[in-house]
């Protein structure tokens, strides 16, 4: 089981610095991400790319992204914190619209049966036999649950993907570029209400749905896991 993706966004209400500072965000981000390069550029957005940690991020006029695709990138956690700080203070903004972190656990299995068989023991009894009564399990590929939490909205999403393995990852011996079944678990947390730069510790909150979230899964699947 290993962190298949990570994605952190955060949108801001007032980002018109950005015409005057976006040569000298990027210098920032550069000087902060050694190996950061430029990709793209449109009127309001600039986007970058760092090889060497399969890093990809962008910062605009009203949003600003970063996410990797690299496996087990225990570091991203304070390297969105980081780059966080640096487009908020850059941009002279004070205060979030929202935000939006997304964390993908992923294993890759031997056949889609081998999935099927972890996809189940996540789901509550009551809920599968209303599922199992409706098709067969072998059709499901997909389960989705969306719930809000005070001034959060979260959606938990287990689904089987055909995925080609990740060149830097060490499990499976998939022949390079072929896909092969995974057993993924998405977890998606959405601030809705604005909040103060300040007061929000990002990189807290982030390890905190990271870490709850591998935890709920590993503890429902260690029977099932070889």
């Amino acid at each position: 089981m290993m962190p298949l993706f990570q994605l952190f966004e955060f949108s801001y209400p007032d980002g018109l610095l950005f015409y005057d500072r976006s040569g000298t965000l990027s210098r920032r981000l550069q000087e902060s991400f050694p190996g950061l390069a430029f990709r793209a550029s449109s009127v309001d957005q600039r986007d970058f790319v760092l090889p060497s940690e399969d890093l990809d991020l962008l910062f605009g006029i009203a949003f600003s992204r970063i996410q990797t695709l690299a496996p087990n990138q225990q570091a991203f956690t304070s390297t969105a914190a980081s780059f966080l700080q640096i487009v908020t203070e850059v941009l002279e903004i004070s205060q979030l619209k929202d935000f939006h972190f997304r964390y993908v656990l992923g294993k890759p299995c031997e056949s889609d049966e081998a999935a099927q068989r972890l996809m189940w023991p996540l789901v509550p009894e009551e809920t599968k036999a209303k599922l199992h009564a409706l098709a067969e399990p072998g059709r499901w590929r997909a389960l989705q649950a969306e719930f809000l939490v005070g001034n959060f909205a979260c959606e938990s999403r287990t689904a089987i993907i055909d995925v080609v393995p990740h060149r830097k990852s060490a499990e499976g011996k998939a022949e390079p570029g072929i896909p092969v079944p995974h057993i993924t678990f998405h977890v998606d947390f959405r601030g809705l209400a604005p909040i103060g730069v300040a007061e929000f510790d990002a990189e807290a909150f982030m390890k905190n749905v990271r870490d709850k979230h591998t935890q709920e899964i590993l503890s429902k699947l260690a029977p099932h896991l070889s």
